[in-house]
């Protein structure tokens, strides 16, 4: 069960942006990495981060590397200058978790925090991204 609410967390971590009207945010289309730190208040040992890579586009800012995605509702979702903000809600196995976050784009670079609650269980993630290159279509 941890594991799998792990899985979910690190999925809506890394799941919190959607369409965006890219001229507004200054983000290189392509291959990123991203890098998520998780913090639990009253938890005695650090989790270790996750990371994964996929594929940014100007029409979509929404880095995906599960299917959990399927699952996930964007209710709120701005921009501001190169600062994207969200809430979002995803349901997996009749398990609600929310999200609300902001990450700010530097061109080739990323980095954010993600407030987290799980079934009452509240987490922070330190978020960052870097693009690695062109996408490769496979």
């Amino acid at each position: 069960m941890k594991f799998k609410a792990l899985l979910l967390i690190s999925f809506v971590s890394s799941n919190t942006f959607s369409v965006v009207a890219a001229s507004e945010v200054n983000m290189n289309p392509g291959l990123w990495q991203w890098t998520a730190v998780m913090d639990m208040p009253g938890m005695p040992v650090q989790l270790p981060p996750t990371s994964y890579t996929t594929c940014i586009s100007q029409a979509d800012f929404v880095p995906k590397d599960s299917e959990l995605g399927k699952n996930c509702e964007t209710i709120d979702l701005k921009t501001d200058g190169d600062t994207v903000s969200w809430n979002i809600t995803c349901t997996q196995n009749g398990m609600a978790t929310t999200s609300q976050g902001d990450i700010t784009y530097y061109g080739d670079r990323a980095e954010g925090s993600i407030n987290i609650n799980s079934q009452g269980l509240q987490m922070r993630s330190k978020t960052t991204g870097e693009r690695l290159g062109p996408c490769t279509k496979k």
